[in-house]
């Protein structure tokens, strides 16, 4: 593999090269910069323009979602330590969209995180990316705490810690925003047990690297 700057990370769970190459990393990077759009302007790029991931970023797709050599996800859980202003709300959002779009038939797309606010987060950026796009507005429905693809019967949703964790689900992808400040375990074992259904679900815990936490969930 030549140089990538910021690649690996410090800590990177090992994967066999070739169940990477026969992943969705690549596929999902590919959807990522043909549909999703930069939904903030900013010093990097004005808010419409397509993502153009960095190598790095590719890279962390292609070992997320690697698969096994029986065609399976290698991973159903991923935790993802990246410091400020990286980029992950994107990333994350275009993941979203890409389960959301070529998940199959009846997928649930989740985006958690400890209150309604910052589950918004990467919730409203997927909202944002379908509303800049005309293809992606073309083919999904979008309300309040909703998106859905018509197309499979797949939906994804906004959750929080503080509405309560909800039973009945069926996560097909979940999007687990700042995982460090939950004040406890109870929505993230709500959440992989109701993946248990499914083939191959993923759930994404995203955290702030160096973030500290105190005995009360609180980011300090």
């Amino acid at each position: 593999m030549a140089d990538i700057a910021g690649w690996p990370p410090r800590w990177l769970t090992e994967v066999p090269i070739e169940d990477i190459e026969r992943g969705d990393g690549d596929l999902y990077a590919e959807f990522a910069e043909a549909v999703c759009r930069v939904t903030k302007d900013s010093v990097a790029s004005p808010a419409g323009k397509l993502l153009q991931l960095r190598p790095w970023q590719k890279e962390l797709l292609r070992h997320t979602l690697a698969r096994r050599e029986d065609g399976r996800f290698l991973h159903r859980t991923a935790l993802i330590g990246m410091s400020r202003k990286n980029g992950k709300s994107a990333l994350a959002a275009s993941m979203g969209l890409a389960g959301l779009t070529m998940g199959g038939n009846g997928s649930e797309i989740y985006s958690c995180a400890a209150d309604r606010d910052q589950a918004r987060i990467v919730f409203g950026t997927a909202k944002r990316m379908i509303e800049l796009d005309e293809e992606l507005s073309s083919i999904s429905k979008v309300y309040r705490d909703a998106i859905e693809f018509p197309e499979t019967g797949s939906v994804y949703r906004v959750l929080s810690r503080e509405a309560g964790a909800s039973e009945g689900l069926s996560p097909t992808f979940v999007v687990f925003d700042e995982v460090h400040v939950q004040p406890d375990d109870e929505m993230w074992n709500v959440m992989t047990l109701g993946a248990g259904a499914r083939n191959e679900p993923l759930l994404l815990g995203i955290t702030t690297a160096g973030a500290r936490v105190d005995n009360r969930g609180q980011d300090s």
